[in-house]
């Protein structure tokens, strides 16, 4: 009895790191494997991602979430190899990080969107997000690439920071073109043209998102002097 127990015991601790070896594989796979793919064959990668679905939300989210982290990181670890200026360590926020690596996928998706829809694009706004967010694949990897190098060169060297950061931005501006062109089915032209009014719509939003900041601003300290007199006349 107490071999059979030890058997079923070891049967039952193999099929757990069976179970977690094909979580690691899968995750592996859709995470770093397919992203690659796209990235090194982006027309048929992201007509696959259209057509078949292989773009998953779950797996955008995850990027979005790697491009938080080296933000992050690039902000706290970056050395003196880096051409650029070491950023002031008591002035991180990893609040307005998260803010300024998310708000701006979500505003280009809406404002993309927005555009393309009245341009008889064929993407919808969950193809848009996914599309930009495995774009940014390249991007994060060099980043993370070039965080790391700057704790080991000099300051002599930053010429090879620069040449990662212009060959990572590169990088994105061209996955994101490739993607606008496979997702909306359009041509060449007509993305560029989509692309402009994307940026025309981002400035409209953010402009009107300012707008109501400050008007909301404004009656916020209306309500509030509003509230300190009554309550010093009741006083």
């Amino acid at each position: 009895l107490f071999l059979v127990w030890r058997f079923n015991k070891m049967e039952a601790f193999v099929s757990i790191l069976k179970l977690i070896g094909s979580k690691i594989k899968y995750f592996w796979k859709e995470v770093v494997a397919y992203p690659w793919y796209v990235i090194a064959h982006p027309i048929k990668g992201f007509s696959e991602m259209k057509t078949e679905k292989k773009g998953k939300m779950w797996v955008a989210v995850v990027i979005l979430v790697l491009f938080v982290l080296e933000e992050i990181v690039a902000y706290k670890y970056t050395g003196i190899g880096s051409a650029t200026v070491i950023k002031d360590q008591t002035k991180f926020s990893s609040i307005k990080t998260i803010i300024f690596t998310v708000l701006p996928v979500v505003l280009i998706t809406v404002a993309n969107w927005t555009v393309t829809t009245l341009m008889n694009g064929k993407g919808k706004m969950k193809e848009i997000f996914i599309m930009i967010c495995y774009s940014l694949m390249p991007f994060i990897t060099l980043c993370f690439i070039k965080t790391l190098l700057s704790n080991f060169l000099t300051a002599d060297e930053a010429q090879f920071i620069t040449l990662i950061n212009i060959v990572a931005i590169v990088f994105l501006v061209f996955m994101a073109f490739m993607g606008f062109v496979v997702t909306h089915e359009y041509g060449i032209f007509k993305t560029i043209g989509s692309i402009i009014l994307t940026a025309v719509a981002l400035c409209i939003i953010l402009f009107i998102a300012l707008l109501i900041f400050d008007l909301s601003q404004q009656i916020y300290g209306f309500v509030y002097s509003l509230y300190k007199e009554i309550a010093t006349r009741l006083v």
